[in-house]
């Protein structure tokens, strides 16, 4: 083991109590967006699922410049977030609903306390009923072109978000997703199961960024996963080396 990693191990060990844990240089959500930014990808438009107040559509919009964004979001709470970041960039736009394959349905939503945690079918919290669009309404409604990069805080629900989104993947270049490894709802595929069902669809991982343990045990709780397509450079060489 070397030293950054015995450092790295004993500063965890200090905050672990906190439920704070840090990584090294490379393998976070930022510096892996600010990765992708810097290739040669054409992104027009961010889809951002479980948009939530706007705090990492905030951040990739300077990242992305070029591109439109549009949030997806069902809760009233979050509104007056969303609006204000809409007032402030003219390139944010949201959508009030869940996105999902019933467009122009209802689906029950159990929110939380801290909202964070909601979840469609869940078992824990206040059962409120949202409207659902599916994803390629959405990117008609906006009008909105390819290449997409998706972004999915969706809590268990991505496979119907998926199923919703056969035009919009097809013009998909990059996706992150947060993972998991319990089944915590009905709907949800477990971390190496969404790798398979996105392998089927022509993607793979690229990176693997910002690992939750369960606080109780130590357990992986949830992992955010980058996907790129099968053919995307990232994956032209097979070497440690010469990515």
């Amino acid at each position: 083991m070397s030293a950054k990693k015995k450092l790295l191990g004993l500063a965890n060990s200090l905050i672990a109590p906190t439920g704070v844990q840090l990584y090294r240089k490379g393998v976070d959500m930022e510096s892996v967006l600010r990765q992708i930014a810097g290739w040669d990808h054409g992104i027009n438009s961010v889809i951002d699922m479980g948009a939530a107040k706007g705090d990492w559509s905030r951040m990739t919009l300077k990242l992305f410049p070029n591109a439109r964004f549009v949030g997806v979001d069902p809760l009233n709470e979050r509104k007056p977030f969303l609006d204000k970041l809409k007032a402030e960039n003219p390139r944010f736009d949201y959508v009030q609903a869940v996105a999902g394959k019933d467009d122009g349905g209802t689906v029950e939503l159990a929110v939380t306390p801290d909202l964070d945690g909601s979840t469609i079918h869940g078992s824990e919290g206040e059962m409120r009923t949202v409207p659902v669009h599916s994803v390629d309404a959405v990117v008609e409604m906006k009008g909105l072109k390819g290449p997409f990069f998706m972004k999915f805080d969706t809590h268990g629900f991505e496979k119907p978000i998926l199923e919703s989104a056969e035009k919009t993947l097809a013009q998909t270049k990059y996706i992150v997703m947060e993972a998991y490894n319990f089944r915590h709802s009905p709907d949800t595929l477990l971390f190496h199961e969404m790798i398979a069902y996105m392998e089927a669809r022509g993607f793979r991982v690229s990176h693997l960024v910002d690992i939750l343990n369960r606080p109780t045990d130590g357990a992986l709780w949830q992992i955010d996963l980058f996907f790129a397509r099968h053919d995307d450079p990232i994956f032209n060489s097979d070497s440690y080396r010469h990515g």
